[in-house]
C-alpha cells in the first residue's frame, strides 16, 4: 500500500502502541474504552501527523500538518448493534486498524487537493455554500454552524459535488465541510507551505 509508516515522531509520546506498514499510534492516554494519541504515516516522502480519538463505535482523527484542521471519522454506530468494534477492551481491532487506514486516505485526499487544486475546492465550496445562502442571507463565508440542518444539508451537498467532480467518496460529509471550513479559515488569504515536513517546492496560492 502506498501509505507507508513514519517511525520517529516528531513529538515524543509516553506509549506505542500499533507499528505497521501504514501508520504508527503513538498514545497520550488510555483505557478499556477509549484511546487518545495520535497516529503518523508518510505519503510521498511527505511526512504527516493527526490527532486521534479511538471507541469501540467511533474513530475520529483531525490533522495538525502539514495543513493543521482537515478532519475524519467513521459513520456514527451503537455499540449495541456494532458488528466489528474499533476497540476492544482496550486495544485496537483489526476492524479499528482497517478503518484508520480509510480516514488516513481522506487526510490525503484532501491534502492533494489543497496541494495541487485549491482554487477548485474554494470554488466547490463556494458553489455549495451559495445555495446554503439562499435559505439563510446571514451567513458568512467559511462560517457555516455545524450543529444546524443547513450545515446537514451543506455536508450532504458538498459531497456529492466532490464525489462527481473528483471521483471520491469521503467517509464523513460533515467533516468534509468542516475540514473546508478549517482550510479556509486557517490559511487565509494564501495557502502557503505546510507546516512541518512541507515538500521542497513552495505552494502559494490565492484562495481568492
Amino acid at each position: 500500500m502506498f501509505v507507508q509508516h513514519h517511525s520517529t515522531p516528531l513529538v515524543a509520546a509516553p506509549i506505542q502502541i500499533n507499528h505497521n506498514k501504514d501508520f504508527d499510534l503513538w498514545i497520550d492516554s488510555k483505557s478499556k474504552d477509549s484511546i487518545k494519541g495520535r497516529i503518523l504515516f508518510s505519503y510521498l516522502d511527505q511526512s504527516f501527523e493527526s490527532s486521534i480519538v479511538i471507541t469501540a463505535s467511533a474513530i475520529q482523527i483531525q490533522s495538525a500538518y502539514p495543513y493543521a484542521g482537515i478532519q475524519a471519522s467513521t459513520p456514527a454506530h451503537s455499540e449495541a448493534t456494532l458488528e466489528s468494534p474499533y476497540l476492544f477492551n482496550g486495544s485496537l481491532t483489526t476492524s479499528g486498524i482497517q478503518n484508520i487506514i480509510w480516514l488516513i486516505l481522506d487526510t490525503i485526499y484532501l491534502y492533494n487537493l489543497v496541494r495541487l487544486k485549491p482554487h477548485s475546492i474554494v470554488s466547490l465550496y463556494r458553489e455549495v455554500f451559495n445555495q446554503v445562502k439562499l435559505q439563510d442571507p446571514s451567513l458568512v463565508f467559511g462560517k457555516i454552524q455545524l450543529n444546524t440542518s443547513l450545515a446537514q444539508f451543506a455536508a450532504k451537498f458538498l459531497a456529492q459535488k466532490a464525489k462527481q467532480k473528483y471521483k471520491y467518496d469521503y467517509s464523513n460529509p460533515l467533516d468534509l465541510l468542516v475540514s473546508l471550513q478549517n482550510l479556509i479559515s486557517s490559511y487565509p488569504p494564501v495557502v502557503s507551505n505546510p507546516k512541518k515536513g512541507s515538500l521542497t517546492r513552495d505552494i502559494v496560492v490565492s484562495l481568492s
